[in-house]
């Protein structure tokens, strides 16, 4: 992968349906790990954390909870050509226990890199995000992507903390509740 695509897909994991920082070269603020996944807090206070993730395949993918449970999901790889700006995109989604779900996606301009974007996974595919390993990403019966889906659980419980903590709320996952 080129210099010029990496830095394209860094954009992407950044930046991808956020609000642009106020002028000035101002970093996003990073809160921690969610272990191979970076955690991140979005600077506009109702956009909450989200998590980011290269792939060996070449995939990025970054995710974010939604108040009411969902998830969203943009991801990208630089050799995808079919994807053009503006145009919507029904993607598969194939779980290493065979569970399938279906969504359409928006293409994004990203630089030079196009993004899938979808602002509502369902609880479910949450879920099966959660406790499968493997994930095989289609368009129109071709693959596009392939990818291993390892620690998505602590991902997606520190991006729970994260918001909670950004919300003041008591996050129901930590343990020193129970």
């Amino acid at each position: 992968m080129s210099v010029r695509t990496l830095l394209a897909m860094v954009a992407l994991l950044l930046g991808v349906m956020a609000v642009p920082v106020a002028a000035g070269d101002h970093k996003l603020p990073k809160w921690g790990e969610g272990a191979v996944w970076e955690i991140y807090v979005d600077p506009v206070p109702e956009n909450g954390c989200y998590a980011t993730r290269f792939f060996l395949s070449g995939a990025a993918m970054r995710i974010a909870l939604r108040p009411d449970g969902d998830l969203h999901l943009a991801m990208g790889r630089s050799d995808w050509q079919f994807a053009e700006p503006g145009k919507t995109y029904r993607m598969k989604f194939v779980f290493g226990n065979g569970k399938t779900y279906e969504e359409d996606f928006d293409a994004v301009a990203v630089g030079s890199v196009t993004v899938l974007v979808r602002p509502t996974m369902s609880a479910a595919f949450v879920s099966d995000f959660m406790e499968k390993t493997s994930l095989v990403i289609y368009h129109r019966d071709s693959r596009v992507a392939t990818v291993l889906l390892l620690d998505t659980y602590e991902a997606v419980t520190q991006l729970r903390t994260c918001n909670a903590s950004r919300s003041g709320a008591v996050d129901p996952s930590d343990p020193s509740l129970r």
